[in-house]
């Protein structure tokens, strides 16, 4: 167990896919989405992403995420943990506007990009991938969206428990 100095316990929660729908933000830009290969896909997404205006920032929330997430960080020292776009640049700026439009000041300076999550040290970290170092990550993975954790009430049954 790592703890911080207020003996809370770490959790990590990434932000595409788990807390903002980015499926629907790609969707509303390529309705075609479900039938293109992996391939094109990561071509479509660096040309949508890089060209939409303000597409980080205008994603919707994810059902339950919100509210789960302010339940949670009464209980764990909550930062948001996310790779960003290397080839989108405002990317980064954008997810950071996206924690203060959905959460105020209450998560402010909780937002940490990287593309090795591996590397932060905490107890848990929300996530849909194993991507960016997530699957490598020392403290419990609970993979969003797989058949144990499909949904926020899940993760929320499972940590508060």
């Amino acid at each position: 167990m790592i703890t911080n100095t207020e003996n809370k316990k770490i959790l990590y929660i990434d932000m595409d896919g788990v807390v903002a729908n980015f499926e629907k933000g790609i969707k509303q830009y390529l309705p075609e989405w479900d039938s293109l290969t992996d391939e094109q896909k990561g071509e479509k997404t660096d040309e949508i992403c890089g060209n939409a205006t303000n597409f980080f920032l205008d994603l919707h929330p994810i059902e339950g995420a919100i509210d789960t997430i302010h339940k949670l960080s009464s209980i764990f020292e909550t930062y948001f943990l996310s790779a960003a776009m290397w080839n989108v640049p405002q990317s980064y700026t954008e997810k950071r506007l996206w924690i203060e439009k959905h959460f105020g000041n209450s998560f402010r300076k909780r937002l940490i990009l990287t593309h090795r999550k591996d590397l932060n040290i905490g107890d848990y970290l929300i996530d849909d991938r194993t991507a960016h170092g997530a699957g490598k990550f020392s403290g419990k993975h609970i993979h969003f969206g797989s058949e144990e954790f499909p949904d926020w009430s899940s993760v929320e049954k499972f940590l508060i428990n």
